[in-house]
């Protein structure tokens, strides 16, 4: 019987083994030269599906080690961008034809596939690895009490800043939101612009809005992503004006002219030349960086943004998203075996050597200094950890959203009309949800 799942219930929720030697074929006497043919025969090529075009040689290298610890690897199959890989996994994922593993997102738009029936149950591999993942990242991939991804990557928004330019400038990272305006004005005076921003892809156009109201009042942030506020409520309007002042101060790239996330970018190379001083991401963008030419800790660094209320307590945006095996896949018992090694210790080690992405094992370290630092803040400062606008809310008001932020972007003015559209969208999904 198919396993689906109200959306309401949702809402209360808020928001294998190594390859033995029976698997390989006769080799006793065999030479060396066959003995390899014969075990490379032996192995089984997975495709990865997914929307991240610069992941591809960290997916392949992983893929590899995969392939020769379990007999199980894979190779990434990329699409252009992010609109056309979700169409590719919804008109897929009920046939043979659905990739073996793919990338997804947590939250909704999980919810979403599931309810589907496009994603695999891998609850047994969670019971395996439980005692090295916090409960909060399985809860992310759980549906009516079955777990349906494995954690791909853990990523906190941050400020991620030239430390060469902080330098030059006489600056250092902001302990208040005035501090953070003075570095602002500063870089500006001394012409460099102060963030990287951009509307590639379209869904970038979320991130400083998010921002904007998380450190205005991340109670109203809460709310609205839970349909309980409105987008026309004041608080919202008064940060999107806030967002505005900035753009009218040029405080940003020309969002049609700066590419940067998971496909084709162009901000590291301006990064790198002091052109523009800090941008607000994910820190999974840091490997673009490292690819540039650029050392964590040394040449960047990275801070949470400041609470516009200096008393209020800081709190930071979280992001994962899981690997997924298609329920209807050919090779499923195939891709649930190479997942389980990626999820395993030694697997998680190697992704994160490959990558120097934050690992959810909580007994596989960062290779970077500015993530071992910025994952001590977050714990010693206890931060309460606010899940991405992207994930949190449902996805056809996000779509609406991003659109409209985009327009934002390239010609802030009154926020009330652009508010007040997203808002009908929202009347209308919040509507439909708790029928």
């Amino acid at each position: 019987m198919e396993d689906r799942h109200t959306r309401s219930s949702f809402l209360k929720l808020g928001g294998a083994a190594a390859l033995g030697a029976a698997g390989l074929p006769a080799v006793a006497h065999a030479s060396p030269s066959r003995l390899a043919s014969a075990f490379l025969a032996s192995e089984t090529t997975l495709q990865l599906a997914n929307d991240k075009a610069t992941w591809k040689p960290w997916f392949n290298t992983e893929g590899q080690a995969a392939a020769k610890a379990v007999g199980v690897g894979w190779k990434a199959s990329e699409s252009a961008d992010t609109t056309t890989y979700q169409a590719l996994i919804r008109t897929s994922g009920r046939t043979p034809k659905v990739p073996d593993l793919y990338s997804w997102w947590s939250g909704w738009l999980m919810k979403d596939i599931v309810d589907a029936g496009f994603a695999a149950d891998i609850s047994s591999l969670w019971q395996k690895h439980a005692s090295a993942y916090g409960p909060g990242t399985r809860a992310a991939f759980t549906f009516g009490g079955k777990t349906y991804g494995a954690p791909l990557y853990l990523s906190y928004w941050v400020v991620l800043y030239n430390k060469h330019v902080f330098k030059d400038a006489n600056l250092t990272p902001p302990k208040t939101w005035a501090q953070l305006e003075k570095i602002n004005s500063t870089l500006k005076d001394n012409g460099v612009i102060p963030f990287g921003a951009t509307i590639d892809g379209r869904w970038p156009g979320f991130i400083y809005f998010e921002e904007f109201l998380i450190r205005s009042n991340p109670g109203l942030y809460m709310r609205l992503m839970a349909g309980k506020a409105k987008y026309t409520h004041p608080g919202v309007v008064n940060a999107m004006k806030k967002w505005g002042t900035w753009i009218e101060k040029e405080y940003f790239t020309d969002p049609s002219a700066v590419t940067l996330g998971t496909g084709s970018s162009n901000f590291p190379s301006q990064f790198k030349q002091g052109k523009i001083g800090m941008v607000q991401i994910g820190t999974w963008f840091e490997p673009s960086l490292v690819a540039a030419g650029l050392k964590p800790g040394t040449d960047f660094g990275a801070f949470i943004l400041p609470m516009m209320s200096p008393s209020a307590k800081k709190v930071v945006v979280f992001e994962t998203g899981p690997l997924v095996v298609g329920e209807h896949g050919s090779n499923k018992s195939d891709a649930i075996k190479a997942l389980d090694y990626f999820m395993s210790r030694n697997g998680q080690q190697a992704w994160v050597k490959t990558t120097g992405f934050v690992s959810p094992r909580s007994d596989v370290k960062s290779t970077s200094p500015v993530d071992r630092e910025l994952v001590g803040e977050i714990v010693r400062g206890r931060y309460p950890q606010l899940n991405r606008f992207w994930e949190a809310t449902p996805h056809d008001i996000v779509e609406v959203a991003v659109d409209q932020f985009d327009k934002f972007m390239l010609k802030a003015g009154d926020p009330k009309p652009i508010l007040q559209t997203i808002q009908k969208q929202a009347d209308k999904s919040w509507a439909a949800i708790k029928k």
